[in-house]
């Protein structure tokens, strides 16, 4: 691509997902498996911080290798700390700190984002870091969840409001 289509109409992309990064994964029971343990704070927002600079990075790789200018986006992101649901931090305040940290180093990079799925009305477990409605929901942007809090498959994040959408 030449520079003009670089800043005007064609995208670099890249998916970036803390969830599959060794080096950035939480997990309920931490070291070795994880690199910090859901709840230890301190831990959680170091990796967090140096994690969310992969956006910084992209920038500076392709500004370096292109010129300036370029459209970048990360087309798939989401807030998960870990690939496998049963392992990943699904408190509220996790799920918030790793999607504000992402969104705000992208925006300071000028690398667009795009959530992983809008909706995912039959996630179960997953919807909590993988669905923006629900993480919507869960931070209480939006009044209801995208699916059912009786369907089956359900795991409520600490402190998630309940429903009254079903009752």
């Amino acid at each position: 691509t030449t520079p003009e289509e670089r800043s005007t109409w064609a995208i670099l992309d890249v998916h970036h997902y803390h969830a599959w990064d060794e080096d950035c994964q939480g997990t309920s029971d931490g070291p070795p498996v994880g690199n910090y343990t859901c709840n230890d704070e301190s831990a959680k927002t170091a990796t967090l911080r140096r994690c969310a600079s992969w956006a910084s990075i992209y920038r500076d790789a392709v500004d370096e290798e292109c010129g300036p200018g370029a459209k970048l986006e990360s087309a798939e992101f989401s807030s998960s700390t870990h690939h496998l649901v049963q392992r990943a931090c699904n408190d509220i305040g996790t799920l918030r700190q790793t999607y504000q940290l992402q969104t705000e180093a992208a925006r300071d990079a000028n690398v667009g984002l795009f959530y992983w799925s809008f909706k995912m009305p039959f996630g179960g477990a997953f919807r909590n870091a993988w669905s923006f409605k629900h993480l919507m929901y869960l931070l209480g942007v939006l009044p209801h969840p995208d699916e059912s809090n009786y369907d089956c498959n359900h795991v409520a994040a600490n402190g998630e409001p309940k429903s009254e959408m079903f009752d």
